[in-house]
């Protein structure tokens, strides 16, 4: 995907910190007291309700990475209007409901006085 620095060691490092703190709790709960005295069914809805954070939290760390490795564009985008996007907005930011839950999409914004926004995603 263009527009991202993928290989950056220096953004990569600790990304997923969030996510891994998440999957040792997850971890250290399927192996302690709190499951195991769980019955199959229990413990399913356990795991699924864990299991459903953690993606989601994976899928945010992922998100955020991604932001972090996005370049600003050597020229400025024109919009579908024409209008040249001069100014950019760093972090702009939305919600996403994803079938893991909610999560928050940060981006560069191009933008114009009086004029929509531009992001790569919406192509300007």
């Amino acid at each position: 995907m263009s527009g991202y620095e993928v290989g950056s060691e220096r953004v990569s490092a600790g990304a997923f910190a969030g996510s891994d703190e998440l999957y040792g709790a997850l971890r250290a709960g399927l192996a302690g007291a709190e499951t195991a005295g769980l019955t199959h069914e229990g413990l399913e809805v356990w795991l699924e309700g864990r299991g459903r954070e953690l993606l989601r939290s994976l899928f945010q760390d992922h998100l955020d990475l991604r932001s972090a490795r996005e370049v600003r564009l050597a020229e400025p985008p024109a919009g579908v209007d024409g209008v040249v996007r001069t100014r950019v907005e760093k972090a702009h930011r939305r919600a996403l409901s994803t079938v893991f839950g909610r999560v928050a999409v940060s981006r560069l914004a191009y933008r114009a006085p009086g004029r929509p926004t531009c992001t790569r995603r919406t192509g300007c």
